[in-house]
Parts: structure tokens; sequence; C-alpha cells
């Protein structure tokens, strides 16, 4: 009996010296846990804090950007002269010479033939490069004596969709801007108002007559030799013999004057 007591005794002593051993490496496995754990959780805290820093940073950006854009498009709208609205002369396709109350041409009646976007070397015909505008281009004008390295830039400017390029003489301005209704005129080719102007009005629905209608699987013409570009605005948009008309109703008729814009963009 005293034999197995001591048997008994024995093994409890083994035990508890084995659980004794053991205690430190269960401690160290539990801190390590712990530490896993807390590191785990301190990586997770800082990848929220840092995803929301980038938010906040791209919301802030995206503000200043959208803040910046209303600002340098209120800039240029505020030089932007509007002669008619929308509607005015839309879908209105004639064949033959036709004259225009503002040069370059705004709109007006036009040729059923558009003009094919993009840069022309050459003059292009005003009812061509107008039934573009009614497409929602935007029509830069340019004057031929400007330096070839003002014409690059420009030429590069045409290389987007919806933009028309070509030279036009006797311009009072070293490039004009135009779409439907509406005109601007540049200091010349690095004029920081061109692009904005392009943002703001190509196929902008406030001035294309006909959205979603091409610019391009038409005609490139230039104007044939001889021929002389308008330089002078009429006193309407139509063939010669109605401005002949209106000419005529308008002598007999003292002060009329059809050509005054209607306002500028920037006062309403």
């Amino acid at each position: 009996m005293a034999n197995n007591d001591a048997t008994v005794g024995n093994e409890s002593e083994g035990r508890y010296r084995q659980r004794r051993e053991r205690r430190p490496d269960m401690v160290k496995r539990r801190r390590d846990r712990r530490r896993e754990q807390f590191n785990k959780e301190r990586r997770n805290w800082l990848i929220i804090r840092v995803a929301a820093a980038a938010i906040v940073v791209l919301v802030l950006l995206g503000a200043a950007w959208w803040g910046f854009r209303q600002w340098e498009q209120y800039q240029v709208s505020s030089d932007v002269t509007t002669y008619f609205d929308l509607d005015d002369y839309s879908i209105d396709h004639r064949e033959g010479e036709l004259l225009y109350e503002q040069i370059p041409p705004v709109g007006g009646p036009h040729n059923g033939a558009w003009q094919n976007c993009g840069f022309y070397s050459k003059p292009i015909y005003n009812y061509h490069g107008v039934h573009s505008l009614e497409h929602g281009a935007v029509w830069l004008t340019y004057d031929p004596e400007l330096p070839q390295e003002d014409i690059d830039r420009l030429e590069e400017l045409a290389n987007q969709s919806y933009v028309l390029v070509s030279p036009y003489p006797g311009l009072e301005h070293p490039v004009v801007g135009s779409v439907w209704g509406k005109q601007i005129e540049f200091d010349g080719a690095d004029d920081d108002r061109i692009e904005p102007f392009i943002r703001a009005y190509r196929t902008n629905p406030d001035n294309t007559p006909e959205p979603g209608a091409i610019c391009f699987g038409n005609v490139d013409y230039t104007v044939d030799e001889g021929y002389t570009l308008q330089t002078e605005p009429a006193i309407i948009s139509g063939p010669p013999e109605e401005v002949a008309a209106a000419e005529a109703a308008a002598e007999a008729t003292p002060g009329a004057d059809s050509s005054t814009p209607e306002s500028n963009d920037g006062e309403g």
C-alpha cells in the first residue's frame, strides 16, 4: 500500500514538474498570439487610416479640380458673344453661295454637306463650315500670317473630335473661336482660353442644333483658286439676292440693324 502511495505521489510530482516546465512555453505562446493579434489589428487600423486619408485627399483634389474648371469656364463664357439662339436657322439647307451676318460665321443657312472636322492649311467654304457648327463642332479660324509655330499649335488642337481649324483672311484677331450662335476672339494661338473654350462648347447641347451628328465622312473641300472669301458681315445671313433685298429694305428704313449681338454669355 505504501509503495502504491509512493508511486502515485511520484506520478503527481512528475506531472506537476512537467506542467511547471511547460508553463514558460505556454506563457510565451499566449504572449506571441496576443502580440500577433495586436500587430494584425494595428495593421488593419493603419490601412483604414491611410485609405480614409487617401479618400479625403481625392475628394479635396476632385473638388479643387471641379472648382477650377467652373472658374475656368466662367472666365471663358464671360468673353463669349451670343448672336442668336440654338434653334435659329437650324436645318436650313441651301444650295449655292451664301453670305453671313458674322465673320467668321457662327451659324445660319448652310449647304447640305458638312465639312469634315480637322485641320486645313487653306480656307474652306463658309457654308460647309457652318454645317459642322450645327453638328456641335468648334471652328477655330486663324490669321494666315501667324507664325508657323502658332499654326502648328492650332493643328494639334484639331486632333480632337469635333474641332475644325482653318485659316481665314482678314481677321481682326489672330484666332477666332466659333460655335453655333456664339463667338470669342483670342489674342493668339497660345491664348489660355482656347482649350477651355473647346471643352466648354464642343458638342454642348446648348449650342448643338443636331446633337449626335457626326463631323467626318463628308466633304474636305478648300476654296478654289480665285474664290473670294467673305470678309465683311452681311446685313442678314442668306443667299446674295436675299441679302441685297434686305439691304434695300434697310436703306428705306434707317436705323435697322439685324447684326447686333444678343448678349455676352457671362452677363446672363
